[in-house]
């Protein structure tokens, strides 16, 4: 397959920063399904897909690293309420010291998931850095808690909960820095889960909230200008985004593990990406839950990359 492009030739940026490739292939936080192979859910192969459509190629992004989690084993410990704890320790600082990294050098790392567990390395490496804030923007809120509200133990559904301190030691206090995120510099878009597995105590913090509906009401140019104008009363430096690929419309995004009715379209998503981009604040992003195994053509796996390369390249 060919992807020749003379528009796509150069080094594209964001905010004149070069743009750096992660993978994060981890599966660590999920459960396994029954469609999943011997090595656990088939997230870990979404870098791979990637690489399929010449993603970083058709960027002129030269830096690409690789990072590698422990083998899935899906082992519940019962004191966090939380699945494979030791790996995601593990792995989560790892990856948080090859973010810091590139953040500290004035690069913009592009962390291609994995499940959204590896939110737990940025936050943790801005928190090391300074204060920063986070757009998550995902169709779950991911506010469960292991042993409390979380039916499987997965830390993909906790993710946001634990980036601000909610949650068992083990995960949200590495390194003795929680909480890495506040609430207050925090924005949640998107959610359409009325599911209180997901949302826990959510609704009762001060986390910016642009579920579905309200974007659709208000606009997407209106909220999130709405929240990086609480970003500027703040002192925080930028902030991380993180993209939940379930948050895109069942019709066009059907390849991940939680599916729900609705979401927004690529174009809605675009917008919203792009208006965070051009803040001035966004300092990294990431992208998670794609899973190739429900992809059997890959036919939305190329879509996604080709939307994500307009995104970029625009």
């Amino acid at each position: 397959m060919s992807f020749e492009n003379p528009e796509l030739s150069a080094q594209f940026r964001v905010a004149n920063k070069e743009l750096v490739v992660i993978k994060a292939p981890s599966n660590l936080g999920l459960k396994k399904m029954k469609y999943a192979d011997a090595n656990g859910p088939g997230v870990r192969k979404m870098p791979q897909i990637f690489d399929d459509f010449k993603f970083s190629d058709r960027l002129g992004i030269k830096r690409v690293i690789s990072t590698t989690p422990a083998p899935y084993r899906g082992n519940l410990d019962k004191a966090s309420g939380i699945r494979n704890v030791k790996a995601l320790i593990e792995y989560s600082i790892e990856l948080s010291s090859v973010i810091e990294k590139e953040i500290v050098t004035q690069k913009f790392p592009i962390v291609i998931g994995g499940d959204c567990s590896i939110l737990i390395a940025p936050a943790l490496a801005l928190r090391r850095i300074g204060e920063y804030g986070l757009v998550h923007i995902d169709g779950h809120t991911d506010f469960a808690i292991g042993n409390k509200s979380s039916a499987t133990g997965g830390a993909a559904g906790m993710d946001l909960a634990l980036v601000t301190g909610r949650g068992h030691s083990s995960l949200t206090n590495l390194q003795g820095l929680s909480p890495y995120l506040k609430d207050f510099n925090t924005g949640q878009f998107g959610n359409r889960s009325n599911d209180v597995m997901f949302n826990g105590d959510f609704y009762d913090t001060e986390i910016y909230k642009a579920d579905l509906a309200a974007l659709r009401k208000s606009g997407i140019k209106i909220m999130a200008q709405s929240f990086v104008d609480r970003m500027r009363q703040t002192d925080v430096k930028g902030f991380w985004i993180h993209v939940d690929l379930d948050v895109l419309h069942d019709s066009v995004m059907s390849a991940v593990d939680s599916r729900q009715a609705d979401g927004l379209y690529y174009n809605e998503l675009s917008q919203l990406i792009k208006y965070l981009l051009d803040s001035g604040f966004a300092t990294g992003i990431q992208f998670t839950i794609y899973d190739p195994d429900l992809d059997n053509t890959k036919e939305i796996g190329k879509r996604l990359v080709d939307e994500l390369v307009d995104i970029f390249a625009k």
